[in-house]
């Protein structure tokens, strides 16, 4: 019998090649890329470099800390989120912006600031058209 049809949800990784959960219990991070031709650095991977063109890519640990950059909230965000929901691009120290949630409760959201340190977490996303949690990378603050 199906997982579903026992009304069990399943949990679901998106993109595992984006950021890694040690299974020794230290926090996740996310999983940068680097040319080791010029050395430009960027998240997600490209299939090249896309400033000097090389397909000689390396997979580099991007620090579990970050800046943020910019913000929004979303009061009606898409099928599956809840809201308010508070998404941002945060700055590495390696040069990289990435943008993802930013876990904050309802009541907390008027707390986050551009600038503010954020740090890496892995966490529930989204719920998928089946039911099932999808898990991914958030941010939450630096306390």
């Amino acid at each position: 019998m199906d997982k579903n049809q026992n009304n069990e949800q399943q949990q679901i990784v998106f993109h595992p090649d984006f950021f890694v959960v040690p299974d020794n219990g230290e926090k996740p991070y996310l999983i940068g890329f680097s040319c080791k031709k010029c050395g430009k650095m960027w998240f997600p991977k490209l299939p090249i470099c896309p400033d000097c063109w090389s397909d000689e890519l390396e997979k580099k640990p991007l620090g579990r800390t970050g800046k943020l950059y910019t913000y929004t909230v979303m009061n009606v965000p898409q099928p599956g989120l809840k809201a308010p929901l508070a998404v941002g691009y945060i700055d590495f120290p390696e040069g990289v912006r990435v943008g993802a949630q930013i876990d904050m409760p309802p009541e907390k959201i008027g707390e986050i600031k551009i600038g503010m340190e954020l740090e890496v977490v892995a966490g529930v996303v989204r719920q998928d058209s089946n039911g099932n949690k999808v898990i991914s990378y958030r941010f939450i603050p630096v306390c």
